[in-house]
């Protein structure tokens, strides 16, 4: 698998602008864990079935073997093999029933963790495209502010040497100069 749920734990995303709730994120990333280990935990528990079902299936195979007991005088014992057949019979479709629930489970985990991913995927350009806008709006916020300033500054500088153009003239008019 090529997501683990120590991946999804340890996952930290950056902050950029007001994007999601971090805690919501966090709930959700856990909510997919949890998900997850119960998938795998019962994936176990299905193949540790499927082991026993066949360790089940090897005795009863090997106890369906005849066993020649020789006898000198007496006749050998005829063998009755009609219930241990169907009894391997019955583990063996006991074996197909486990492997079809394994591989049902394990298809199942496969298709919801591919939707999570998907979904997790989705809401990752989603978060994204949004923090990109917000960069875009701060930038031009920014560059808008330094165009105020600048604009300022220079108003600001022109309005300085109009009073002082004043002060001389009235210095040079009053005769102080």
């Amino acid at each position: 698998m090529g997501i683990t749920v120590s991946d999804i734990e340890r996952k930290e995303f950056t902050y950029k602008g007001a994007g999601y709730d971090p805690y919501d994120v966090d709930q959700y990333l856990d909510q997919i864990c949890d998900e997850m280990v119960a998938m795998q935990d019962h994936i176990a528990k299905l193949e540790e079935q499927l082991e026993a079902a066949k360790r089940e299936l090897e005795t009863a195979k090997y106890a369906a073997k005849p066993v020649v007991v020789e006898e000198p005088y007496a006749a050998p014992k005829p063998v009755v093999q009609a219930p241990i057949t169907k009894t391997s019979e019955t583990l063996e479709a006991i074996l197909l029933n486990a492997q079809k629930l394994a591989d049902d489970a394990v298809e199942q985990a496969n298709s919801q963790a591919e939707e999570m991913v998907a979904q997790a995927n989705q809401e990752a350009e989603e978060i994204t495209r949004n923090a990109r806008e917000e960069k875009e709006r701060i930038e031009k916020e920014y560059a808008d502010t330094l165009e105020t300033a600048r604009a300022f500054k220079e108003n600001f500088l022109k309005m300085l040497e109009e009073h002082k153009a004043l002060l001389d003239r009235q210095l040079k008019t009053n005769g102080e100069i």
